[in-house]
């Protein structure tokens, strides 16, 4: 722990201790390198901070089901030294932010009890019944009482979940691993996937352990504030009212220019920890600032920047917790926040200062909030759960999140959440959904998703796998009471963040009448009322398909599925599955979909999409660090669909094929020469060839995947998210970036599919070769034309067409354009045998209604004859033939840093008369030749585009950012290139890689100074 003894408003939270598992790596961790080192690597790679411990790691550990030693062996005390302040009327408070599942605490040898921060909870009962999300506050008593024994001593026993539930520990099996054997549910506030599921190894240890912050704070005397409540109230637009209005404004405008006049109901809660009966009385004072990092700052500071701020005189403070309104409050000239889709996100800053009377007792607490509204409607054609912020309707493209990491290492690292979330912010991902089997996030995730500009669908710790629905039972949690407790605490803790968009009750929960339990239900829907008042909450992701289904009680009748599709039927009503859907009964019944009445009711349609999942492999790069050399050699080979057919190591990560249902292998489509029978065991040629042809499947399969849901909508769509983004361990399935967060070429579909997050998109629909122009904005765009060239891979353009497009570009609307995309019949020169494929490059143009700029949005697309089919197993072989046979492209490229923010700009010119860059990767690397051979990636960096396409004559723009903490490690050499560190103090070069599908690999030299031709 740090110190923390500057009072009276020292308050400095620590870094997680991390959990019980975590500290048994870092005791054991030079055993660990040992075993760690792989195969393919001639020096120990593990590092309990930083890096993934393998399968042969992971063995060294029991599971905590195992028996009662093994329980013992995760029953951890933690103990630290204590610095206390040498003011004695200061007094100590103790808060836990995350431990799983209950700690027993001791201060210098006497035990603690957590006090409640509750009015309506009895001060003197014990509230602490356990649960992984729940804070807990402990009174340390005044500092003069533990000065004799200074430094004191803090000793943490923290107790396991009582039901851990015995895991599934088979990487391949056929019986059902989603929670183990379903028990680790009976405990309730927890995550149920640390038990295991069909994409997770399990967690020995459960998570046990004290997870997220531990902070002490030193008052004077004996009042502590807590949980400053900013409520919006009402927001009116400047110079359209000068008066109160009774209602908030329904429809609020877009623009960063816009300034509005928000009132806030202020509430700020405290806590009394006199023994004696009497009362304090005091005053309460408040600023509102801009957001700022450095909160400590003096009344006087904080008057001159405020532009709110207040005193309340004639307080007192007699109970042992109480809620204090402070006022409706009025922020003049306050700016919106928005999803960075929409708009900006402005913060604000809330400071509260008691003081007493006689200056004997002093507190403050702060917050951060956002001026925005959010409500929900049923979409009128989609008849789905739509989200409203600020009175708009948001079309959610978003992500399914578990946690950042399997095992919690980085549950206070602000710049991880961040570096995760604005790699799906680049990508145009505007919301996240934080599953149900997972957590509640901490406060720096939401933090980071307030400044990216996320929307967060949080769901409650029930999944139907193991609450009742499929196994397990209705009632679990065994304890309603410390359950609801727990969620009463997260709604406290998490309301103010402007990024949280709704609540859930849990993932896939039926039927509502019993899951979640009545009980557990209404107490949910109370204390957001109570606690929040502005949010929506459904009790379940997905319920039940029929004409029984109720959009008020879950998002959508059914979700999934979860496997590799057809790049077509993403653009069909339903992905997967009939349009309309039949239940389990009438398709047991052998009902037709013709059979059905009302085939457009709710029921009968995913109009909310919770979980869409796909195929995924990361990088070879990365690939190399999850796998032994040995492993690396076995990849699967053509049409494998069972577990049992792979090598160990790839089911250890939860490998999932490549291949559908019909036997069609998506990787060995790029397979030269091409297969011509899959029940003869067929392997592409290299792990090298297998891996880029995974990355160019799933760039296809995401980019029309993220199409598909877009083309109707707010007709057929209001939301989809994919299953998943994120990748809290290293997996082969369910992820855009891996646990290094290396993107892969999914990630770069979907980036090209949903334009970077671009208002105006090109969507062509695979299924019926028409365009279509999409504005996601609220708002019109004017629209001027639309522009299609068909080249052959040699680069020969083939083909082409340019069209005028609608005037007006409605706001949240899509144009079908009346205009079928042809298939230009061409002669191939080169593998003449081979089914062609021509490289369609499309775009459009568009401006601002008060801008004359011009705008344009571009995507490429690999395409074959759609006479011919997609089901050909050889359909993309001349690809392969161009990686194969002819020579590699070279490309001319230069890279410079820009002399204000040090981002990274390459320029890369194609100068050869012949053949298309295909897939052109760019890779941050730290000089090879002066590595061990490791992975030399400088990962945690972000690219304006990848996996790109060059035709002969392109030339193209890639801007690369990281991190400050990387920059501020950067250094000019003398020869005028950047460096990290210095030679002579063993430091390396920058450098960017480039190559690709067909390109030659080059390394290139970053220039200190900035290109004189930017974009």
């Amino acid at each position: 722990f740090k110190r923390h003894d500057t009072p009276p408003f020292a308050t400095d939270a620590t870094t997680a201790p991390g959990t019980a598992l975590f500290q048994h790596w870092i005791r054991d961790s030079y055993v660990l390198n040992e075993t760690s080192s792989s195969s393919s690597s001639s020096t120990p790679s593990w590092d309990p901070w930083t890096d993934f411990p393998n399968e042969n790691v992971m063995k060294l550990y029991p599971d905590i089901s195992d028996d009662d030693a093994a329980r013992d062996y995760y029953t951890l005390w933690y103990t630290t030294p204590v610095d206390v302040p040498k003011e004695g009327n200061c007094r100590g408070h103790l808060t836990l932010h995350g431990v799983n599942y209950q700690p027993i605490v001791y201060f210098d040898g006497n035990m603690l009890q957590p006090y409640t921060t509750y009015s309506e909870d009895d001060a003197t009962d014990d509230h602490d019944t356990g649960g992984m999300f729940i804070r807990r506050h402990y009174d340390l008593g005044l500092a003069n009482f533990h000065q004799l024994t200074s430094p004191s001593t803090l000793e943490i026993l923290v107790l396991p979940p009582p039901f851990a539930g015995m895991p599934c520990k088979e990487a391949c099996t056929t019986r059902d691993c989603q929670g183990g054997d379903h028990n680790i549910a009976k405990s309730g506030a927890i995550m149920q996937c640390t038990a295991g599921w069909d994409w997770i190894s399990p967690t020995p240890d459960r998570n046990t352990g004290i997870w997220d912050e531990v902070e002490i704070q030193w008052t004077l005397g004996d009042v502590k504030l807590h949980d400053v409540w900013v409520k919006v109230s009402n927001i009116v637009v400047e110079n359209e009212s000068e008066h109160d209005n009774d209602e908030t404004t329904t429809t609020l405008p877009l623009g960063d220019d816009v300034r509005v006049s928000a009132w806030i109901d202020l509430t700020v809660t405290a806590t009394y920890h006199e023994s004696s009966n009497r009362s304090i009385d005091g005053s309460y004072s408040y600023w509102i600032t801009p957001y700022s990092s450095h909160l400590q700052q003096s009344p006087e500071l904080l008057e001159s920047s405020a532009l709110a701020s207040g005193t309340i005189y004639n307080v007192t403070i007699d109970q042992h917790a109480a809620d204090y309104h402070l006022g409706n409050i009025r922020i003049p000239k306050a700016k919106l926040w928005w999803p960075h889709t929409h708009g900006d996100q402005p913060l604000y800053t809330v400071q509260v200062l008691f003081r007493s009377s006689d200056n004997a007792y002093e507190s403050r607490v702060d917050t951060t909030f956002g001026v925005r509204t959010v409500s929900s409607e049923t979409g009128a054609a989609s008849k789905s759960f739509t989200l409203k912020i600020n009175g708009h309707p948001i079309f959610l493209a978003g992500g399914n999140w578990i946690t950042t990491d399997q095992f919690l290492r980085f549950s206070n690292s602000y710049q991880r959440y961040c570096n995760e979330l604005t790699l799906m912010a680049n990508a145009g991902f505007n919301s996240i959904r934080v599953w149900g089997g997972g957590i509640t996030e901490t406060r720096q995730f939401y933090q980071a998703a307030d400044e990216v500009g996320m929307l967060i669908y949080q769901e409650f710790w029930m999944t139907g796998d193991n609450n009742g629905r499929f196994a397990g039972d209705y009632d679990w949690p065994k304890d309603h009471g410390s359950y609801t407790r727990n969620v009463r605490d997260v709604i406290r803790k998490l309301r103010n963040h402007p990024s949280l968009a709704f609540f859930g009750g849990g993932n896939e929960l039926y039927p509502t009448s019993k899951s979640p339990p009545r009980d557990v239900d209404e107490q949910i829907r109370m204390y957001i009322g109570v606690y929040d008042g502005t949010r929506p909450y459904v009790s379940s992701s997905v319920t039940e398909v029929g004409d029984s289904f109720d959009p008020f009680d879950s998002l959508a009748p059914k979700d999934g599925p979860y496997g590799i599709q057809r790049e077509e039927d993403f653009f069909d009503r339903n992905p997967g599955f009939t349009s309309p859907l039949l239940s389990l009964d009438e398709l047991a019944r052998n009902v037709s979909i013709h059979d059905v009445k009302n085939k457009c009711a709710p029921g009968r349609n995913i109009g909310f999409q919770a979980e869409i999942g796909s195929v995924s492999h990361p990088e070879l790069e990365s690939l190399k660090r999850f796998l032994s050399s040995d492993a690396l050699i076995s990849f699967p080979g053509c049409g494998v669909t069972s577990c049992f057919q792979v090598d160990q190591e790839w089911n250890y990560l939860k490998w999932l094929p490549f291949t559908e249902q019909s036997g069609l292998d998506y990787i060995c489509q790029f397979q030269y020469p091409p297969v011509s029978n899959l029940t003869i065991v067929t392997r592409m040629d290299s792990i090298e060839d297998y891996s880029w042809a995974a990355q160019f499947a799933q760039y296809n399969q995401y980019n029309a995947l993220v199409q598909g849901y877009s083309h109707r909508i707010f007709d057929w769509h209001s939301a989809f998210y994919i299953w998943k983004t994120s990748s809290p361990s290293p997996t082969l399935r369910g992820s855009l970036y891996d646990w290094y967060l290396a993107t892969n070429g999914g990630y770069w579909g979907a980036h090209s599919g949903l334009s970077g997050g671009n208002p105006v998109r090109l969507i062509f629909n695979r299924h019926d070769w028409t365009l279509n122009v999409l504005n996601t904005l609220p708002k019109a765009f004017l629209g001027t034309t639309m522009r299609w060239t068909a080249h052959s891979l040699n680069g020969t353009r083939v083909g082409g067409d340019t069209m005028s497009i609608p005037d007006q570009l409605n706001g949240n609307h899509i144009a079908h354009l009346e205009y079928k995309l042809p298939w230009i019949q061409s002669e191939q020169a080169f593998m003449p045998e081979l089914q062609n494929i021509l490289l369609y490059r499309m775009e459009v143009f568009y401006r601002n209604e008060y801008d004359s700029t011009i705008h344009n949005t571009r995507n490429d697309y690999y395409l074959t004859d759609p006479s011919v089919g997609s089901e050909s197993q050889s359909r993309y072989a001349l690809l392969g033939a161009y990686r194969k046979v002819l020579p590699r492209v070279r490309l001319q490229v230069s890279c410079a840093a820009d002399d204000d923010s040090m981002d990274i700009v390459c320029k890369v010119d194609h100068l050869q008369k012949e053949t298309i860059g295909i897939m052109t990767r760019f890779t941050l690397v730290l000089d090879p030749s002066m590595s061990d051979g490791s992975d030399n990636r400088l990962l945690q960096s972000f690219y304006s585009q990848n996996y790109i396409t060059l035709l002969p004559g392109d030339s193209s723009y890639v801007k690369i950012n990281t991190t400050n903490e990387q920059k501020q490690t950067w250094t000019c050499l003398p020869d005028g290139y950047i460096g990290v560190g210095t030679r002579k103090r063993g430091g390396f070069v920058l450098m960017v890689s480039v190559d690709g599908w067909n390109v030659e690999h080059s390394t290139i030299l970053i220039g200190c100074t900035h290109l004189l031709a930017t974009t």
